[in-house]
């Protein structure tokens, strides 16, 4: 096996990864948002 150490700038995100970027005012981003002040922050 290869390690090598490189900046994060240089690391390219993969076309097929099924991440989405979300960004606030998307309403994913938004739904979470709530659901994490509701239940995890008190």
């Amino acid at each position: 096996m290869n390690i090598k150490t490189i900046p994060v700038h240089k690391i390219n995100p993969a076309p097929y990864n099924p991440r989405i970027d979300l960004q606030p005012g998307d309403p994913e981003y938004d739904a979470l948002k709530k659901f994490h002040e509701e239940i995890w922050i008190r």
